[in-house]
């Protein structure tokens, strides 16, 4: 009894320790709840709502009743199962009609949204469906349409209402088994069809005057149309996208140096670009309403420009389309400035776990994507880092540009060591010299780049944006100098194969145990950590891939891929590619495939089927000789993949094996379940 005694009171001892931490530990909980719901195989009913919402009230109740060391693990434990009940929730609230098949016809719809696809193409998202031969119950809320050929001709503006004849089909799932999972990002932004078009986009609507809906939309488009129109090409589309944070103009070319450079983060309106507005304006106003020695004596300036920074904040919030790091970095800025005005310290670690639980209560998706990981990741880093370098006195002994270029190399250190992992799964890529191009680049983009944009807009209601558009092109040409530099440096980068499932999930637990636990037992967030890393190197890639249609079969030879088609099925070559850690074209890779495996096109027979390991038939039948892959198999299964065995016998994982049944890929659960949640029935 005594020994059950001790270890009761040394576990509340280690809980207590988290008390400083409970925001935090909050936030994680939060967030592990929502990676729950994902990672699970099936479709949680109705009955696993209640009970993770049960838990979670139950949990909150218990903690205000023992306010100890347990209620600290009672509030996360409540933090994880209210995630898991939100997440749920949201996944049926944004329930809407998805294709059920291939659609060819008249597509009527109201533009939304525009930018540009992987091909380089103009790319319309349209609402207000009216599709032709399908019914209304049926119509899904949003569709999206790429503009090839003649299409290109015209682009409507946003608000119109257009006709067009559109190829349409569902949202494709992923290329391989744990690939990236197209249909569940089209699911939450309710995309139920995706498409293209190459006959010309007719306007059968303009759009209309008064208010609609679309009005900060419209703002957008006008403003980086208007930018796009009086710059150079080469910096216009970094300029929009700083600025509106529409990528429309934004040329690959100039995507891929940045990339390559570590930069691509600055196209992203996030920490650096809010921080330096808010930052600017709260200076500005502060400095200005200094001069006047009767506002100095009798008004609040300090607090009247926090307020003015929090409103300047708040609109290039809604101008830039508030994307996940956009509001992350509002969110924090907005603490900061409201401890201002209550007088209070602004505990920056606190204002992160805050700007996580609001963006993922609003949208509980977004833990997936590479945008809050990246984002979180690298700004918690730095506030860990620099709040640490804070404490260290003899580094305020150094001259202020000695203090600036530590840091500045310090920050794109510790960004670059925050991200790499995580951009390495999502796109492949771990640059090398990004410390080398964010110290130089980052800079130029504080001191001249903001600057500038904010004097583009003061000046812009009396036609002077000239001014400052001319201080953004020479601004952002130097920074497009620099990623080019850097870029073409001898191995500026390495190309990193895909990560094995849950991989990057138990790496990032790890880290945040290690971080955020009090006491001796972080140490062991090591173990995890390092054993996600040892799996991530050695995890071997698929010998065989096969597309879910039967078009495209690659095959490792020698250890590297090789494809049998040289063009056609293109995203799905270049996603099995970038996995590989091989980005090469889709016509590079393609090759003569081994002679073990047999393909069998429409209309032809086997030669030697049960001589060959592997038979692939494409066309629809199932009368197989002996072992093989039809092409009836594949569109139920979504494509497969196979790994050969010590024995040489070939094992294989379908992609709906890999997925599971969820809402956003099964169209029997869609129809069967409904959205019982919230109230709606699938058609």
């Amino acid at each position: 009894m005594r020994h059950w005694s001790w270890i009761w009171a040394a576990g509340e001892t280690a809980l207590q320790a988290q008390a400083q931490n409970l925001m935090h530990w909050t936030a994680v909980g939060f967030g592990l709840g929502i990676a729950a719901y994902f990672g699970m195989f099936h479709e949680p009913g109705a009955l696993v709502f209640l009970a993770s919402s049960l838990v979670a009230g139950l949990s909150v109740s218990l903690a205000i009743r023992f306010r100890d060391g347990i209620a600290r693990f009672l509030i996360v434990i409540a933090a994880v199962a209210a995630g898991f009940a939100w997440c749920q929730y949201r996944a049926h609230a944004v329930f809407g009609p998805v294709l059920s098949d291939r659609f060819y016809g008249a597509v009527q719809g109201r533009v939304i949204g525009i930018d540009r696809s992987l091909s380089e193409r103009p790319r319309l998202t349209l609402d207000e469906l009216v599709l032709e031969t399908v019914s209304r119950q049926a119509t899904p809320r949003r569709i999206r349409v790429a503009l090839h050929g003649m299409a290109q001709e015209h682009i409507p503006q946003i608000g119109d209402t257009v006709l067009l004849a559109a190829h349409l089909s569902p949202p494709p799932g992923p290329a391989e088994p744990y690939g990236y999972d197209f249909q569940r990002q089209a699911w939450f932004a309710q995309l139920g069809a995706v498409g293209y078009t190459r006959s010309p986009v007719m306007t059968w609507r303009a759009a209309p005057a008064d208010r609609d809906g679309l009005t900060v939309q419209k703002w957008r488009q006008k403003i980086g149309a208007h930018m796009a129109a009086h710059m150079p090409t080469r910096t216009a589309g970094v300029a929009v996208a700083i600025t509106v944070g529409d990528r429309m103009y934004l040329d690959r070319d100039v995507q891929q140096a940045l990339r390559a450079a570590n930069l691509s983060h600055l196209l992203a309106i996030s920490g650096l670009h809010m921080g330096l507005l808010t930052s600017l304006v709260f200076f500005l106003t502060r400095a200005l309403l200094s001069c006047l020695p009767y506002l100095i004596l009798n008004w609040p300036i300090k607090k009247i420009a926090a307020l003015m920074s929090m409103g300047a904040g708040a609109a290039y919030l809604m101008l830039s389309g508030a994307s996940v790091a956009t509001e992350r970095a509002y969110i924090m800025a907005f603490t900061i400035f409201a401890a201002m005005l209550l007088e209070r310290r602004a505990l920056t670690l606190q204002a992160l776990a805050i700007a996580a639980i609001l963006v993922l209560l609003l949208r509980p998706e977004a833990l997936l994507g590479p945008g809050f990981q990246m984002s979180f990741a690298a700004t918690g880093l730095l506030i860990i880092v620099f709040n640490a370098m804070n404490q260290l006195t003899w580094v305020s002994r150094w001259p202020g540009a000695v203090t600036y270029l530590i840091g500045s190399a310090v920050s794109a250190m510790v960004a670059g060591l925050a991200t790499a992992p995580i951009a390495a799964a999502h796109f492949n890529l771990l640059p090398h010299y990004g410390v080398l191009a964010n110290v130089i680049a980052v800079p130029i983009m504080g001191f001249v780049v903001m600057p500038s944009a904010i004097l583009a807009a003061a000046l812009a209601p009396f036609g002077g944006e000239a001014l400052g558009l001319w201080g953004m092109t020479l601004g952002l040409g130097a920074i497009l100098d620099v990623a080019s530099y850097v870029a073409d440096l001898p191995h500026s980068v390495s190309y990193i194969k895909a990560p094995p499932p849950k991989a990057l999930g138990i790496l990032a637990a790890s880290v945040l145990f290690g971080i955020l636990w009090r006491g001796r037992m972080r140490i062991l967030a090591v173990i995890p950590a390092f054993a996600a890393m040892v799996l991530w190197i050695n995890f071997p890639r698929p010998d065989v891939l096969i597309s879910g249609d039967g078009r495209l079969i690659g095959v490792m030879v020698q250890g590297a891929r090789v494809l049998n088609a040289a063009k056609g099925s293109g995203f799905v070559a270049r996603s099995w590619l970038e996995n590989d850690g091989r980005p090469i074209s889709q016509s590079a890779a393609h090759g003569d495939l081994p002679s073990w495996i047999e393909i069998v096109s429409k209309g032809s027979e086997p030669q030697y089927p049960c001589q060959a390991r592997l038979v692939v038939v494409q066309a629809w039948r199932s009368d197989l000789a002996c072992d093989g892959v039809d092409l009836g198999r594949l569109a139920t299964a979504g494509g497969v993949a196979g790994r050969f065995d010590r024995s040489g016998r070939l094992h294989w994982i379908t992609v709906r094996q890999a997925i599971g049944h969820r809402l956003w890929n099964s169209p029997e659960l869609r129809r069967a379940k409904g959205c019982y949640i919230a109230g709606g029935k699938a058609p």
